[in-house]
């Protein structure tokens, strides 16, 4: 159900949680509760990439996910930055219960899936698989909630030339101005796809992998993963996993091994493949290091880094209100 933000959220969000809760508890009451399954025993359920094309344009919509405490003041003026720029783009601000009923709905080939989304207790892993899913499945843009947008539409965020074949498209968060030692990854806070891109389908896996073998470590079972346990969330679900699988999912696309060479020093909007990478200065204008080398070109959006999941859970925490 979209959310306009032409009518007061909260109460879209409350219709919603209504409408779809009892689909999810009805779901949820009969999973079965068994460890996460590997891949290989699941062949069978993987999606055939080539049976699903990409289509054709990026989709006008944009998805955010609420935390437990909703929107707040700060978070409206960020998003409605993006939403007052592009007025015809459908928007959808995602809580925790419809986040949910979004992965049983349209995962339903891959019940391993579905079975560790709705497992899993670390808000912030669950927020990054969500991303990656909903991109793979609907496509569109994905903005964090402390993300707000520039001076440019969305619509021409790509330039001309690379409209027709850019399926995906990220942002480099460290590059020009760091070295030759950082590791160069693409910001996770905002990200462009089309449907069923290839690439987000291999950080998909990739994620999957890794919880399995979190599971296999400490001898528990997803629900029972704590932060503590994944080492750097970063590496684990975030920009970083999102970079090597998509590096990885490019090499076996192009026959030839893309890594961070790929990636550095980039001046310009680069394709590689049908991946459209746009310098540090689009999506992490701050992260640049102060580089003088932009020529000109505009910041697309600003992260301002709210930082809600940095805590021993990593994730937002709940506001009692009637103590205000």
């Amino acid at each position: 159900m979209l959310l306009s933000h032409r009518q007061p959220a909260e109460l879209k969000i409350l219709s919603l949680a209504l409408l779809t809760t009892l689909c999810f508890l009805l779901f949820v009451r009969y999973q079965p509760k068994t460890p996460i399954s590997s891949h290989n025993q699941l062949e069978n359920l993987t999606l055939s990439v080539e049976a699903n094309p990409i289509k054709a344009t990026v989709s006008e919509k944009l998805w955010y996910k609420l935390g437990p405490n909703g929107l707040n003041d700060e978070i409206r003026e960020w998003t409605n930055t993006c939403l007052v720029q592009n007025p015809t783009f459908e928007v959808e601000f995602l809580t925790d219960i419809s986040g949910d009923v979004f992965v049983v709905e349209n995962y339903a080939f891959r019940p391993d899936i579905i079975q560790a989304f709705l497992a899993l207790k670390i808000p912030i892993v669950k927020a990054d698989l969500l991303r990656y899913l909903i991109l793979y499945s609907q496509g569109g843009i994905w903005n964090d909630l402390d993300v707000s947008c520039e001076d440019v539409p969305i619509r021409d965020w790509i330039p001309k030339q690379y409209r027709e074949t850019a399926n995906l498209v990220v942002g480099l968060e460290f590059d020009m101005g760091w070295g030759d030692g950082i590791t160069r990854q693409f910001a996770s806070w905002t990200i462009m796809s089309r449907p069923k891109s290839p690439h987000m389908w291999m950080v998909i896996e990739e994620l999957m992998e890794a919880l399995r073998e979190k599971t296999l470590e400490h001898n528990v079972t997803v629900a029972d993963l704590t932060f503590d346990m994944i080492g750097d969330v970063v590496d684990f679900s975030g920009p970083r996993r999102l970079t090597k699988g998509i590096l990885k999912s490019l090499s076996g696309t192009l026959g030839r091994r893309v890594d961070g060479g790929d990636i550095s020093v980039v001046l310009e909007p680069r394709m590689i493949g049908d991946v459209l990478v746009l310098p540090g200065y689009a999506f992490a204008n701050s992260s640049t290091n102060n580089w003088d080398g932009n020529h000109g070109q505009p910041s697309l959006v600003r992260h301002h880094f709210a930082g809600s999941w940095k805590n021993s859970h990593g994730g937002e925490n709940l506001i009692d209100k009637s103590s205000l």
